[in-house]
């Protein structure tokens, strides 16, 4: 079975989210968290994934957020990023965050999906939230916490660009699965659209 080959950036991957993305059916290369645009893009990937991680995306940002910046302007590929992977996204997209008074730590946060109503039950540990009152044009907010109202996911509308703010190798249920399935999708739709040329 042909795999997809996806970039890793660790800003302090879980080897549970890599696991999940190698059976999801993708070749995984990790690269550090302060790998350039172009080293990511010797590896010829169909797919970028933007990793877990601790501290302030402040920091982490200042080197993270030119890289995904170079990605989203010079490329079409498909980014999926979780926790820490989804604030640097969002800072690369222009968006803000801010600290949060009280942080999500732990299982069982309910977070619900704008598209469908649905309520999911999550897995989260950060202290830092996406301001999603700062989201650009262009992008939206998919996802949203019941305990505060903070954002938990966002979208590019007309590209294969998302992340979420939990984990979702840790939580219960199907939700690590339909999100690696549709990153997974993204990628396949690009190896598509590019043998259609």
């Amino acid at each position: 079975k042909a795999k997809h080959k996806v970039v890793a950036i660790d800003y302090g991957a879980k080897r549970n989210i890599l696991r999940s993305l190698a059976s999801a059916g993708c070749e995984i290369t990790v690269l550090p968290a302060t790998s350039s645009a172009d080293e990511v893009l010797e590896h010829n990937p169909e797919g970028v994934f933007l990793s877990n991680g601790p501290g302030d995306p402040a920091a982490t940002g200042e080197y993270a957020v030119p890289m995904i910046k170079q990605l989203l302007n010079d490329t079409s590929l498909p980014i999926f990023g979780i926790c820490l992977g989804h604030q640097m996204l969002a800072l690369a997209l222009g968006a803000k965050t801010i600290k949060m008074s009280h942080g999500h730590h732990g299982a069982n946060h309910p977070v619900k999906e704008h598209s469908t109503g649905k309520v999911e039950i999550t897995s989260m540990n950060h202290g830092f939230a996406v301001d999603a009152q700062t989201l650009p044009d262009g992008v939206e907010e998919t996802h949203v916490s019941l305990f505060d109202g903070s954002n938990c996911g966002i979208r590019m509308i007309n590209r294969p660009v998302f992340s979420v703010q939990h984990h979702p190798e840790a939580s219960p249920g199907p939700q690590d699965s339909f999100y690696l399935s549709i990153f997974k999708l993204s990628c396949l739709r690009r190896v598509i659209k590019a043998t259609e040329i």
